[in-house]
């Protein structure tokens, strides 16, 4: 979303309508679901299953650390979503928008793709607590 006076008030960011039910806090609809799993946690909530997203993603010939859209792709549509969910995700996220995935990029989408196929939502934005620990711009 856009930046600017809202990033000097991490507070809100929680409290934002980024997802539906935030509005009641944690006992809100779907709070710490889907997208929205992880908000709490210090830890980048994707990292729990990173593991086993790296094993996939080194098998996905990475260059310098990043595997092409192409290798990404036939990966990507295993999960057999729609070509146009797939886009969405891969939106969100290649974070750094270099047509590439790093390896947290990687498992981000495999983070997000399993939200779709468990049937939530997509996030129209990537939320902050989503974005990948090296990709988080230090305030």
């Amino acid at each position: 979303g856009p930046l600017g006076s809202e990033s000097l008030m991490p507070s809100q960011v929680v409290k934002g309508g980024a997802f539906d039910g935030t509005m009641n806090g944690p006992f809100g609809h779907g709070y710490g679901e889907g997208a929205g799993e992880g908000i709490d946690d210090v830890e980048w909530v994707v990292g729990k299953d990173k593991p086993t997203y790296d094993e996939i993603f080194y098998t996905l010939s990475p260059v310098n650390g990043k595997i092409t859209g192409a290798n990404a792709k036939k990966e990507m549509v295993k999960s057999k979503l729609p070509n146009t969910v797939l886009g969405k995700i891969w939106k969100l996220a290649d974070v750094d928008k270099d047509g590439l995935l790093d390896d947290e990029e990687f498992a981000l989408a495999n983070h997000l793709i399993k939200v779709k196929l468990e049937g939530h939502e997509l996030p129209a934005d990537l939320p902050p607590h989503l974005v990948p620990p090296s990709k988080r711009r230090h305030e």
